[in-house]
């Protein structure tokens, strides 16, 4: 049998990607219209007609969902190539059955008898940005040849960010990869760079952005060794059990922070933090600013030896600090980054308020309590600080 297929670059590389390449996870990253949908349903196609009696599983958080996009888009490029047959069809299971054996079924990750069930050759995650990472886990043990993604990056943080770089090929599409599109769906997409900037970097050039909703938007990383102006430092502690407890050290130099993660764990006592931050080598001499909620670890830290004193807690002050200060992250404070992209302002219908969200806040509290410490007592352009008394 012979099928002509019309592709985009998208689809090119794709191909590439499952037939010749060895990585096992294919992950399609990209804007609205890029023809990642379209295309991954093409080489699913194309690998069963070519290959006998394999399956491959087509999922999605949830069933509506899976079938109002991509159930629909994959009969679609089924008739489109001219190889629907209504017998292989099989309505109630949800399952299409080719003339050589193999088959293609949908189901959702909400189906816990579909997700742990029996093995398949492929799999393809469809807006795998919905699942958890659990829902990847148990389906990444049950495909025995490749696992294909796509997604459209709206998320700050993802298991799929983090998937094994040595293990994925990461394709990246928008919808100038689509040489298929109307005109009027471009001018619809284009017109969202005037009407909504984040909307049009997400679905429109299908890059990551920061949110509006977001508190900061102005850390950036700093690879390699702190940077050498850096010599004077304070600590910011955020107590916690369920919560992680964290601890950041937090070095300054003028108008600039460089922080540094220290601590980020739960279930930890006061006698469990004394030990790690001995362990760390924490500097006792120079002030910790701490949640003063926990009175009584506290007073157990400063039993231990170190110099912690009750922070200014106050928000918008604290947050307007920050915002104040130029913001290096250390490379390896990956969970200061994590609480940097997903620490936004509360939201009400459309309207952004002033209340942050109390989620993932508590490295990034630690940072507020130290830097209001640093923006009340540090020397500022490096001039010496004076007591004023009157005689």
């Amino acid at each position: 049998m012979e099928v002509e297929i019309k592709g985009t670059e998208v689809f090119e590389k794709n191909y590439d990607a499952f037939f010749d390449g060895d990585k096992r996870f294919i992950v399609n990253e990209g804007g609205s219209r890029s023809s990642k949908t379209y295309s991954i349903c093409q080489l699913i196609i194309i690998n069963s007609l070519q290959k006998d009696n394999i399956l491959t599983s087509i999922v999605r958080k949830t069933f509506p969902s899976l079938r109002a996009t991509v159930m629909r888009d994959f009969f679609e490029v089924l008739n489109d190539l001219d190889l629907y047959n209504r017998d292989c069809h099989n309505k109630t299971e949800h399952i299409y059955t080719f003339p050589n054996g193999s088959q293609v079924e949908f189901f959702s990750v909400d189906d816990e008898q579909k997700i742990r069930g029996r093995k398949r050759d492929v799999c393809w995650a469809n807006e795998a940005n919905e699942l958890f990472y659990d829902d990847f886990a148990q389906l990444n043990l049950r495909t025995t040849f490749k696992m294909i993604f796509d997604y459209n990056p709206s998320e700050a943080t993802s298991w799929l960010y983090d998937l094994d770089p040595r293990e994925k090929v990461l394709i990246k599409s928008n919808f100038k990869n689509n040489p298929f599109l109307d005109k009027a769906i471009i001018k619809q997409i284009e017109q969202l760079e005037f009407t909504d900037p984040e909307l049009w970097s997400i679905y429109g050039l299908g890059v990551k952005t920061t949110s509006k909703l977001n508190v900061y938007s102005h850390f950036k990383i700093n690879k390699g060794p702190r940077p050498i102006r850096f010599k004077s430092f304070v600590y910011g502690m955020d107590f916690g059990y369920n919560h992680p407890s964290a601890l950041v050290k937090i070095w300054y130099h003028e108008n600039e922070l460089y922080v540094e993660e220290l601590i980020y764990e739960s279930y930890l006592t006061a006698d469990d933090l004394v030990k790690r931050m001995d362990d760390l080598g924490v500097d006792k001499r120079t002030p910790i600013m701490a949640d003063h909620a926990r009175p009584e670890m506290i007073e157990d830290m400063r039993r231990g030896g170190y110099s912690v004193r009750e922070a200014d807690k106050a928000v918008k002050k604290g947050i307007d600090d920050v915002k104040s200060h130029i913001v290096l992250i250390d490379e390896n404070a990956v969970n200061v980054w994590k609480e940097f992209e997903n620490y936004k302002y509360k939201k009400i219908g459309d309207k952004i308020t002033d209340e942050v969200v109390k989620l993932w806040d508590d490295l990034l509290d630690s940072l507020r309590y130290g830097t209001r410490y640093i923006s009340k007592n540090a020397p500022k352009n490096g001039a010496p600080r004076f007591k004023i008394s009157r005689f």
